[in-house]
């Protein structure tokens, strides 16, 4: 593979050309965060709309049909799904379970139980449970 980058001081807008033998989910993944120009998520908070951006995000999820946003430092409510989030978010998240996302940038530690699963403890000390059929994609992601 032959990559060139040359810089443009001229140009209007930012551009990029990928010369691809095959379309992987992994280039699928960079191309679709390439194109992203969100930087969050429009939450809830009390009767505030806050953006949270997606570097302070650890963790979101479904809890009593409400869909709730973490940070290290408050919680928020995002009125939405969770399928219709885990679409918009960048590679930086991984789904825990049908009920779970994460930002793997924020792991404080992995805590391997004693029936074979895997618990994900965030930066803020919340536990996450690993799903079984999410475990091989948490290993790709960290290279384990």
């Amino acid at each position: 593979m032959k990559v060139n980058i040359n810089v443009d001081e001229n140009l209007v807008e930012d551009r990029a050309e990928f010369y691809l033998q095959e379309m992987t989910d992994k280039i699928t993944r960079i191309a679709k965060e390439l194109t992203n120009n969100n930087s969050g998520l429009w939450c809830y908070k009390n009767r505030d709309i806050i953006p949270v951006k997606y570097e302070e995000i650890i963790l979101i999820q479904s809890e009593n049909n409400i869909l709730m946003v973490y940070t290290n430092e408050d919680s928020y409510e995002y009125h939405g799904r969770l399928y219709q989030v885990k679409d918009e978010l960048p590679n930086m998240f991984i789904e825990a379970s049908r009920s779970a996302i994460f930002n793997y940038r924020k792991i404080d530690h992995l805590e391997i139980l004693g029936s074979g699963m895997i618990d994900v403890i965030l930066e803020n000390q919340m536990r996450v449970g690993i799903s079984r059929r999410k475990i091989k994609i948490l290993k790709e992601r960290l290279g384990l």
